[in-house]
């Protein structure tokens, strides 16, 4: 083929073709790459790890009730048990790792509640089965979150890149074709080729701004909220059982000391966790919230402490829940997008091209 002009202004139509193309699959795969990144954390991952926290609490509360022979609060926190492990059942994602556990809790639960006036099987259900099963079900979906979690800045980094190089060689090809029909042709401005890279740079700022804003909302959910949430979750879990060895200090005089030294240790936990929350307040009222919370717990009042815990927990659940959304919301209809965007860009340019092509067909 021989290199005249023409042939050139098509060659230059072509590559405009490919970059376009090429710019439109970086930007799917990156908005692909984003979304599941929300995807894993914001719904696989953290609703699971959310209910084995909440299973764990309502188990630690169940067994100190037990001891207290509070039936009502005692049947109240079975039913929080068996609704939590139902929402666990019903968002497996990972498999066995999670089947297992949950398979688990729910027969646990139940041999729990029958041996529940036999003190010593009870507690050795609970110590050895349904406690060790929340624990391995908070594990496998932990195990994912951290795992997406640590690779999501390189991941969001390359496919940033990617984005940029494609969008860069789209407009070096727009520019070179500016260029050359500038000088062979002695026309300073081609309408359709600066509308094209003017389209390009437009689609590719959005893109941009897009995975930006999905990676704020992604880093809000997770280090803003989600580890409030489970410090949160941490502090009621072990308050509830920490309540309990109080209790079977009264109960059983003959261990009080063992049951006492129980308390202490988790009493410095459950205080080192509202310690965690209180270093990461970040949302309209948290503060409020968390320092009640704390001081209802210095104070011994557990009602009022699960009840400041309980307000601190939905503060942060409800600001979780909607930077997921709003993640979501930021790569919607990338799909679709993308596509008209390279769609435009490629008419725009042979628009450009097709009067100066028409030129040397006369």
């Amino acid at each position: 083929m021989t290199w005249n002009t023409p042939n050139l202004l098509k060659a230059g139509g072509v590559a405009v073709t490919f970059t376009a193309l090429l710019l439109m699959l970086s930007v799917i795969a990156g908005a692909r790459s984003h979304r599941h990144q929300i995807q894993v954390i914001g719904r696989d991952s953290a609703p699971s790890i959310v209910a084995a926290q909440h299973i764990s609490a309502a188990l630690a509360d169940m067994d100190a009730t037990a001891a207290d022979r509070d039936r009502s609060t005692f049947d109240k926190r079975r039913t929080e048990a068996a609704t939590a492990i139902i929402a666990a059942a019903e968002n497996i994602t990972f498999g066995d790792a999670e089947r297992i556990p949950i398979q688990r809790l729910a027969i646990g639960l139940a041999a729990y509640s029958a041996a529940v006036q036999n003190v010593r099987q009870a507690q050795n259900i609970m110590d050895n089965d349904l406690l060790p099963a929340a624990a391995a079900l908070d594990e496998a979906n932990r195990k994912e979150l951290e795992a997406v979690w640590a690779q999501q800045k390189t991941a969001s980094e390359r496919s940033l890149s990617l984005m940029i190089v494609a969008g860069l060689m789209l407009g070096g090809v727009l520019l070179g074709l500016q260029v050359f029909i500038a000088q062979r042709m002695r026309r300073t401005l081609n309408p359709g080729l600066f509308a094209a890279t003017v389209a390009a740079w437009l689609f590719v700022v959005f893109a941009a701004q897009s995975f930006n804003a999905a990676d704020r909302d992604l880093k809000i959910a997770k280090e803003d909220a989600f580890d409030s949430i489970i410090a949160l979750w941490q502090a009621r879990s072990v308050a509830y059982s920490a309540n309990g060895d109080l209790s079977r200090a009264v109960l059983d005089p003959a261990n009080a000391a063992v049951h006492q030294k129980a308390f202490h240790e988790k009493d410095e936990r459950v205080r080192r966790y509202l310690e965690d929350e209180l270093k990461n307040i970040t949302f309209p009222g948290e503060l409020e919230a968390a320092e009640a919370t704390k001081s209802n717990y210095l104070a011994k009042n557990f009602a009022k402490f699960d009840d400041s815990l309980g307000k601190t927990l939905k503060i942060n659940q409800d600001e979780f829940e909607q930077a997921i959304d709003r993640g979501f919301r930021d790569l919607a209809n990338f799909e679709i997008i993308a596509p008209f965007a390279a769609l435009a860009i490629c008419m725009l340019a042979w628009i450009g091209l097709r009067p100066r092509l028409r030129e040397y067909s006369l």
